[in-house]
């Protein structure tokens, strides 16, 4: 965060888990300088607040308007640096040791590990509403020996596969066991829209892709974690929570409106009343989910 910082050009000071420094756009909102600074950066959320002039959002937004640069260029400035999330996990190694349940799998697989998986088949897509270079372009594969879909789990960071999510009808398996898919998104490397939908399954990120909704990431199941929420937050400044229509993703998403709200992350749930019947997107037809994303409601009146 320092290190951004410095390469903005801005005076601070760290105080404990904050940085604090003159608001930088004070004086453009207010006409004045800021004389009494109490402007300040979160480290760990990476998230600012001028309490004199109001000026307050997520990092990317600072870098936007210091740097002036528009809303995609300021986002892939702080995901080049890392974002507030590489942050907290350089934090985290300061104090603790890696817990023994995280299994460290980069000696253990590399991406020749999916040299035998292949392009989903169109009989298989088709059951889920896509085609094959929809699973393809999301990097979806398929083992041809045991009629299974081939989901890889990767760094947030660098991309560097640390394992894969075996699946189908009868049988799911997390290859190599223990990998710290909390700590990671599925769609983080390949989104290109400026608002995620948030999902619980990587195969309906897939879904959402071929409706043409390119924001699309799946947590690996309802128990989204805040890990998973910061790098939402380091990519997006809005979210829309599309867990599924069940009593765990209620119970998900009624934790994350009272976790994340006013954390510097617009928080919209998918309007399941499109389609009163479906468990999740890839139960609706293409019409459905886009009218589901634009009516997504405020966290303000959400309907639970």
């Amino acid at each position: 965060m320092t290190a951004c910082l410095d390469t903005i050009g801005l005076d601070y000071k760290v105080q404990g888990d904050e940085i604090h420094m003159p608001c930088p756009m004070h004086e453009a909102r207010t006409g004045k300088k800021d004389a009494h600074p109490s402007f300040s950066v979160n480290f760990d959320e990476g998230y600012f607040n001028c309490f004199s002039c109001g000026y307050r959002g997520a990092f990317w937004l600072l870098v936007r308007d210091v740097l002036e640069l528009d809303a995609s260029e300021a986002k892939n400035w702080v995901r080049r640096r890392g974002g507030a999330e590489r942050v907290r996990k350089y934090l985290e190694k300061r104090k603790e040791q890696q817990r023994p349940s995280q299994v460290d799998t980069t000696k253990q697989i590399n991406e020749a590990s999916l040299a035998l998986y292949v392009t989903p088949p169109l009989e298989a897509c088709a059951e889920r509403f896509f085609m094959p270079e929809d699973a393809e372009a999301c990097g979806v594969l398929w083992d041809p020996a045991r009629d299974m879909w081939i989901v890889p789990v990767r760094d947030p960071d660098t991309g560097m596969l640390w394992g894969w999510q075996e699946k189908n009808k009868r049988y799911f398996r997390n290859r190599p066991p223990g990998m710290a898919k909390a700590k990671t998104l599925f769609g983080l490397h390949t989104y290109e829209d400026d608002v995620a939908v948030l999902v619980e399954s990587p195969l309906d990120v897939v879904r959402l892709w071929a409706c043409g909704i390119r924001g699309g990431l799946a947590a690996y199941g309802a128990g989204v974690s805040d890990v998973q929420m910061g790098l939402i937050r380091d990519h997006f400044d809005t979210v829309v929570i599309a867990l599924d229509n069940d009593d765990a993703g209620a119970e998900a998403c009624k934790r994350l409106l009272k976790e994340w709200t006013g954390r510097g992350l617009t928080l919209k749930f998918l309007d399941y009343s499109v389609a009163p019947p479906a468990k999740d997107p890839g139960d609706m037809n293409a019409d459905q989910i886009k009218a589901a994303v634009r009516g997504a409601y405020s966290s303000v009146v959400a309907r639970f």
